[in-house]
């Protein structure tokens, strides 16, 4: 396979990964330079909400010698990964350009927190390192492709996807660790001597503690998702300088449970809120569009799960009305108020948008200011019209403004009885 395939392959694969997960809107593959050197910075960047996540491609074929094929791929995208931070954080001003958007400014002053990641398309690899540091120790993230396909399809929000890259750099920041995705009959003659060899060469227990992971990335993903989202402490013991984690076949088993199959089946509804941005969001970019997109997009997937079936619930109740007639419903999710409002199409629409307004408003005072942050959804029968809008950085209104604010509300007979959006799902159902 020649360099110019296996960069095509390299190529495709970023492309996938880009426009095909939840990072769509927010990732740029194969960015450049656009008011400097023109050169590719890194394979793939993602920006989100003071997050960024530079990612490496790597496509050398696998010939059965390890130390050369980590030389080929690892050490090189280590080398990338370093280059690529370097720049977008210690030079001038660096313009990106996204697919479907100007050219723009990476914004270095908002970034608060940087992962790394390595992604080796090479197969038939038996053991790899499963992380690596740049050369002035930041922590990189190394995973083969059928792993990452696997973490981004099951971890497809970037909340979910970004806590389960925290929680394995903090645990596994200090350690030296391989992984041995392989089968027990794969480890006999030469490859059980590289093996060795590579163990040998990194096993430097005055310095760091070696861990050997038997099985896969997916197998790690389960261990994660059962101990409730973290890793067990017995793996973060600092008792002993080595450690065998032997965690064969426990993705299989972890899909194999009832409420994993549950909570897929539930989580089917959550994609509303994702098809919602996609279709009647980002389809039409208003100013405050891509923000409004951002904000719902930063729920994970289990509150994406709450805030869609309960805003189908409360269409459900409403969607035959008929007449003047608004109704409205609040909830909050840490800090940000979700309102969700119906109205009728007989309304006129300086009206609904009053309505709409007093409803964040309203609620706003009745929670005591609970919300920091108001995102509102609001539409009338058959999905026909959705209206949306957003209001960051509440305060507490003046007394005056407060006391016309719930007097409009009284007029209408708003806060008679009140029902708000429940917490009150399971993430793994068991019935």
């Amino acid at each position: 396979m020649d360099s110019i395939e296996k960069g095509n392959i390299g190529e495709q694969f970023v492309n996938e990964i880009a426009f095909n997960t939840f990072i769509k809107y927010w990732c740029y593959p194969n960015p450049r330079d656009e008011d400097g050197d023109k050169k590719e910075i890194c394979d793939l960047l993602i920006i989100f909400r003071g997050i960024a996540i530079i990612i490496s491609v790597k496509n050398y074929e696998f010939k059965e010698n390890y130390a050369r094929y980590f030389r080929q791929t690892i050490d090189k995208a280590v080398k990338q990964i370093y280059g690529a931070e370097r720049k977008l954080f210690n030079s001038n001003d660096i313009y990106i350009k996204h697919p479907e958007k100007a050219k723009e400014r990476f914004p270095k002053e908002v970034i608060v927190k940087v992962f790394r990641i390595i992604v080796n398309l090479g197969e038939g690899v038996k053991f790899y390192p499963f992380n690596r540091k740049t050369k002035n120790d930041k922590f990189i993230s190394i995973v083969d492709k059928e792993s990452f396909y696997t973490i981004i399809n099951e971890l497809d929000t970037l909340p979910d996807f970004i806590h389960y890259l925290e929680k394995r750099e903090e645990l596994f920041s200090d350690k030296s660790v391989t992984i041995l995705p392989g089968e027990e009959y794969d480890f006999l003659g030469e490859t059980s001597i590289q093996f060795f060899e590579h163990v040998n060469e990194n096993f430097k227990p005055d310095k760091q503690q070696s861990i050997i992971i038997s099985g896969t990335e997916h197998d790690l993903l389960a261990h994660y998702l059962e101990h409730n989202r973290s890793f067990s402490k017995q793996i973060d013991s600092k008792k002993y300088n080595g450690m065998l984690l032997q965690i064969d076949g426990d993705w299989e088993n972890y899909l194999s449970l009832k409420e994993v199959q549950l909570k897929k089946q539930r989580d089917k509804n959550s994609y509303f809120i994702d098809e919602l941005v996609k279709r009647e969001i980002l389809s039409d970019i208003k100013p405050n569009s891509e923000e409004i997109a951002k904000e719902l997009l930063s729920f994970n997937r289990f509150n994406r799960r709450m805030i869609s079936n309960n805003f189908m619930q409360f269409y459900d109740i409403y969607k035959e009305n008929r007449g003047l007639n608004f109704a409205r419903r609040y909830g909050d999710f840490d800090g940000t108020g979700i309102v969700f409002a119906f109205y009728t199409p007989e309304m006129e629409n300086d009206m609904v948008n009053f309505l709409l307004e007093l409803a964040i408003d309203s609620f706003c005072v009745y929670s005591g200011y609970q919300s920091n942050k108001m995102i509102m959804i609001a539409t009338t029968r058959e999905f026909r019209q959705f209206k949306m809008g957003i209001v960051r950085d509440i305060k507490p209104f003046d007394r005056e403004k407060e006391l016309q604010v719930m007097n409009d509300a009284k007029q209408l007979g708003w806060f008679t009885q009140i029902e708000g959006i429940r917490h009150q799902e399971k993430e793994y159902p068991d019935e």
